[in-house]
């Protein structure tokens, strides 16, 4: 009982700190206002995380792990390419939609942040690129993908759809939403054109 307690803290302040970072801006955020918008003392905020930059390499460990869940569960599932690639594109920009301070949050810190942060970040961004590399290497063994460079083909995907959430972010408002429900579609097309194997365009 205790353990959830603490972890039920330890996630109310992430989504907080979320708040406060994407409202304010990490430099001029403060602790003091975190813990205000979270409903809890500032020690309480210290008794989880050691300072500011912790609690956003938290937030950035969260998401990303959750992403590593969704991608082993797709390579259990072993669905066809095709469909794996649109799963994984709907599931990013149904997130991006559904919290968009914190997509705003994680496109804009990643580059922004010191060593520390790539540093923690880095493995995991790792871990899921060798992730989507194993669904295009199982569409290549199943028949479904060209031969190509899954490892390539993967860092490619990975930076469309940060660019594309790059692009989502800086449109203006009337077409955002537009923009993120299209684009699983229209890139999941897009890549699915240079990647299928000769005779089938079927998505």
């Amino acid at each position: 009982m205790a353990g959830d307690r603490a972890s039920d803290t330890r996630e109310r302040i992430r989504e907080a700190a979320v708040r406060v970072f994407s409202r304010d801006g990490f430099d001029r955020s403060s602790v003091k206002a975190i813990a205000e918008e979270a409903g809890v003392a500032v020690g309480t905020i210290y008794l989880h995380f050691e300072n500011k930059d912790d609690l956003l390499i938290s937030v950035f460990e969260e998401e990303f792990n959750a992403r590593l869940i969704h991608l082993d569960e797709m390579l259990e599932d072993r669905a066809a390419a095709p469909a794996q690639i649109q799963t994984l594109l709907e599931t990013h920009f149904e997130r991006v939609r559904a919290y968009p301070e914190l997509a705003e949050l994680l496109l804009y810190e990643r580059f922004h942040r010191g060593s520390r942060l790539r540093e923690r970040i880095l493995p995991l961004q790792q871990r899921i690129l060798k992730r989507i590399a194993r669904i295009l290497e199982d569409g290549i063994d199943d028949g479904w993908i060209r031969p190509c460079n899954p490892k390539v083909v993967a860092l490619a995907l990975f930076d469309l759809v940060q660019t594309m959430t790059a692009c989502w972010a800086l449109a203006d408002p009337a077409d955002a939403d537009e923009i993120a429900a299209a684009a699983p579609r229209e890139l999941t097309d897009l890549m699915w054109k240079g990647l299928a194997a000769k005779g089938d365009g079927r998505v």
